[in-house]
């Protein structure tokens, strides 16, 4: 039950006098409790005093197989199968665990069609049923069925696109949060990850007993995959419970299912392949190679994010990560987003819009040209042709009176664009320009990193996702960082596809990471000078000391190494004879020592509950709180009978 720090074994907190901390839940209203509702008290006398006054609060409580999950072994994992949920692209991979002892590289990848040929991802884009919101199509398919369909079918379904991003851009994220499609109807964003993650298990269902029995060398059931989906590092805690719980929905199991960090998944992998790597300098180094304690930077660049952490290699082969997770939305659909703004500046709001309300046939085939040309876009290229749709020429000619012609003439763009019949002809110099920015905070976000004193030393730069593939990213790198050793995948896109296989096979390979946050609980304790006036519980006095509620009781704090699989410190809880549910809310803060938990710093992150039903008398309940994993999680231990409960924490309002 202890923790393996001898620090931290003790099961209580004690005083300075000796006396050991409890905690309980006050009997406020459901409102008042949802906040602070499990206290921390000072002493087992004050609890007691309190007792006779107050009852348990009426917690909201799902049960969920008495709260016990029992996970698989990674050992006994016969089958794992990942997601790699991208923001332009996505995809899946299987690998048997017989496979993977031969040849770690030896996985599956399915292959999506595009007109005649076949690519390892497809476009994220999900075309759904107007009455169930069933899962039609996915990627090509979907663009090609709704490209098909006529503009009163086009305006009845969902057609989603590039929708990763809704996560990340939403502040206040919850299981009823909705996405716009393209024509701005609106659906639950989980209903829609759902859908497309229910559409990947069904075609591996599919496949499994019959394209995929001689690849996989033997048949197999369904609960025989554990399944690997992947996140963002900078996501915080509550989109990565959405995206579980959007598994879940979809049908994994919780129990088989792990969600992977994608610059460890792409680091993982490449300490595990023995393919070449692309070098920009000196040739042929490889992250495979590393000695023990080499540090090196991990930057994926992706569709959306951009997503930095740092690793360092150990003896045994292990990795631990040295940098929190940092990043931003500087990947390559802002280029995309500063294309769409020129051409607003170029042919006006209202026209785009036009084309996007009356012809979004015409207005995804534009999305999907400046797709292609900004992906084919080279150091050689010259000029870049888009194709303009017939609909947007003949509303702007209706518009303005005269053909687009002659209106881009008339404009401060006139010397790096022009219009012959339906191609818009940009420059190289203009369409270089779209990628500055993007180009520009990647940089400045690499080098705020590598300034910090832990990277000093650091002298390799592991470039990997979708993005990395541009040559513009490649050479902006090469240049902003030329004393860096730069090192690229083969297949950048796919590493972290395939390392997430990995990482479900061997999960323990990181075996520390760096906290992002300060954690912590609320607490009544002893009001300390300096603490504000208002803080004071004007009822509350002991031995002439004034109470205060809601200070912030510190587990972790921000840049912390936690060990990955260890709990932190235990804590006993007190509970009430007769209470049946008992709630811990989680605080988090950019601080290291927040004071108070209403800081404009901290926010309440989630809360774990516990289901006591059953218990007709008071208990001990020692929780400790495992910190190092991609999710945090809770363990609760009854300690008069050993029963343990293992859940995740609900971090969705």
């Amino acid at each position: 039950m202890g923790n393996r720090s001898s620090k931290k074994e003790k099961p209580f907190s004690k005083s300075k006098t000796g006396k050991k901390y409890r905690k309980r839940q006050t009997g406020k209203s459901k409102k008042e409790s949802s906040n602070i509702a499990f206290k921390r008290w000072e002493s087992i006398e004050e609890l007691e005093e309190l007792e006779q006054h107050t009852a348990a609060a009426d917690l909201e409580w799902k049960n969920e197989d008495q709260n016990v999950v029992e996970l698989r072994s990674e050992h006994d994992r016969m089958v794992v199968a990942a997601i790699d949920f991208g923001t332009h692209g996505s995809g899946f991979a299987v690998c048997t665990r017989a496979n993977y002892k031969k040849d770690c590289n030896k996985i599956y990848i399915h292959q999506w069609k595009s007109g005649t040929t076949f690519t390892c991802k497809a476009p994220t884009t999900v075309l759904m049923q107007p009455g169930d919101q069933h899962c039609i199509s996915f990627g090509y398919e979907a663009e090609e069925e709704y490209l098909n369909m006529n503009l009163e079918d086009q305006k009845k379904h969902y057609f989603f696109r590039q929708f990763k991003m809704g996560l990340f851009k939403t502040a206040n994220l919850s299981e009823s949060t909705t996405l716009k499609e393209l024509n701005d109807k609106e659906l639950p964003a989980i209903e829609v990850f759902a859908a497309v993650i229910r559409y990947f298990k069904e075609i591996l269902q599919t496949q499994l007993n019959g394209e995929l029995v001689g690849q996989l060398e033997g048949k197999f059931k369904y609960d025989d995959i554990y399944w690997v989906i992947t996140v963002p590092a900078i996501w915080d805690l509550r989109a990565k419970q959405f995206m579980r719980k959007a598994a879940e929905k979809a049908g994994l199991k919780d129990s088989q299912l792990s969600l992977a960090l994608e610059p460890e998944a792409a680091s993982i992998y490449s300490r595990r392949i023995s393919g070449k790597h692309k070098t920009l300098k000196d040739g042929d180094k490889q992250i495979a190679r590393l000695k023990a304690g080499t540090k090196y930077l991990v930057v994926d660049c992706g569709g959306g994010t951009i997503d930095i952490t740092a690793h360092q290699v150990l003896k045994d082969g292990g990795l631990i990560e040295l940098h929190h997770a940092s990043g931003d939305y500087y990947g390559g659909t802002c280029v995309n987003d500063e294309i769409m703004s020129f051409l607003k500046r170029l042919l006006g709001a209202p026209a785009l819009t036009n084309l996007k309300d009356n012809h979004p046939g015409d207005y995804l085939e534009l999305m999907i040209d400046i797709e292609r040309k900004k992906c084919n876009f080279k150091k050689d290229t010259t000029n870049v042709v888009l194709k303009i749709p017939a609909s947007l020429m003949e509303a702007y000619e209706n518009e303005f009176g005269c053909q687009m012609e002659k209106v881009v003439e008339n404009t401060v763009f006139a010397a790096d664009v022009s219009v012959n019949r339906d191609k818009l002809i940009i420059s190289r110099i203009l369409f270089k320009s779209f990628f500055q920015s993007t180009l520009e905070n990647i940089v400045k976000l690499i080098k705020k990193i590598l300034d910090s004193p832990e990277m000093s030393d650091v002298n390799t730069i592991l470039a990997v996702g979708g993005y990395v593939e541009s040559p513009l990213l490649s050479e902006t790198l090469k240049a902003a960082f030329s004393q860096k050793q730069i090192i690229i995948p083969t297949d950048p896109s796919l590493c972290i596809l395939k390392g997430a296989i990995v990482y479900g096979f061997e999960p323990e390979t990181i075996t520390s990471r760096v906290c992002r946050y300060t954690y912590g609980i609320a607490k009544q304790g002893i009001w300390k000078e300096g603490d504000p006036e208002s803080k004071k519980l004007p009822d509350r006095t002991r031995r002439g000391l004034h109470w205060c509620d809601g200070v912030f009781d510190k587990h972790v704090e921000v840049g912390q190494v936690v060990k990955t699989g260890e709990f932190q410190e235990t804590r006993t809880y007190f509970t009430i004879e007769g209470q049946e549910k008992a709630l811990l809310d989680f605080y988090a803060s950019k601080e290291k020592n927040p004071r108070f938990v209403d800081n404009p710093s901290c926010s309440c992150v989630g809360s774990f509950v516990l289901d006591l039903s059953g218990k007709k008398f008071r208990e001990n309940i020692s929780v400790r709180i495992g910190f190092g994993g991609t999710e945090l999680k809770v363990e609760a231990i009854e300690e008069n009978t050993g029963r343990v409960f293992k859940t995740f924490c609900n971090f969705l309002p």
